[in-house]
């Protein structure tokens, strides 16, 4: 009979060495599992102000094209007055031969300015369409960060999915232990008190 407490108490002696090891692996799981989840959430955090920075400047492109088509639009209705007033000048100068070549001046003045006028709404329209091409631009970035950030979220549930169970299996293990403990502590009183019951 003490052989087969002595073979018990071994078997429960490994057992408890094998709980312990496999607490012990639970927990390293789960550190590494929280630092890759505190890793994630920096991701996250990173994208999301990606992408608050990346709205801030679509809001100021926006800002931007509107002040360009308001300019636009003053340069046209200043070009077409000067296109106005150089027809006027042009009919005048064919009735009043005398005042031909003081016209033929104003003329020339007003389509130099027609000219200008006309090259800073080219300017303009160019940068306007440079502005669009950067608005989209940063449009399909922020679409792009929007994703990200999604499956970052969606892994981060993952992972404290798995956080949660691996508190749970470790939390079952130390009480599996404890049992083992207790049964051999039990196990070894037994034990002294047939050595007592041999002694005697």
């Amino acid at each position: 009979e003490l052989e087969a407490m002595k073979k018990n108490a071994e078997i429960d002696r490994k057992k408890i060495d094998e709980l312990t090891r496999e607490k012990e692996l639970l927990n390293k799981k789960m550190l590494k599992t929280a630092a890759d989840t505190t890793k994630q959430q920096d991701i996250v955090k990173l994208h999301e102000q990606s992408k608050k920075n990346l709205e801030h400047e679509i809001q100021n492109y926006k800002e931007e094209a509107q002040k360009q088509r308001k300019l636009i639009y003053q340069l046209e209705k200043e070009r077409d007055r000067y296109i106005n007033e150089a027809s006027e000048m042009t009919q005048k100068c064919l009735g009043a031969m005398e005042e031909v070549k003081i016209r033929e001046m104003q003329i020339f003045d007003y389509k130099k300015k027609i000219a200008e006028a006309e090259t800073k709404l080219k300017q303009q329209q160019n940068l306007y369409e440079a502005v669009r091409s950067d608005r989209n631009l940063y449009s399909k970035n922020l679409i792009e960060s929007q994703d990200e950030i999604l499956e970052m979220k969606r892994k981060l549930k993952i992972m404290n999915h798995q956080i949660d169970q691996l508190k749970e299996e470790i939390s079952a293990k130390d009480t599996a232990l404890s049992k083992e403990r207790l049964d051999h502590q039990e196990v070894e009183k037994h034990k002294e008190q047939l050595k007592a019951e041999l002694a005697g």
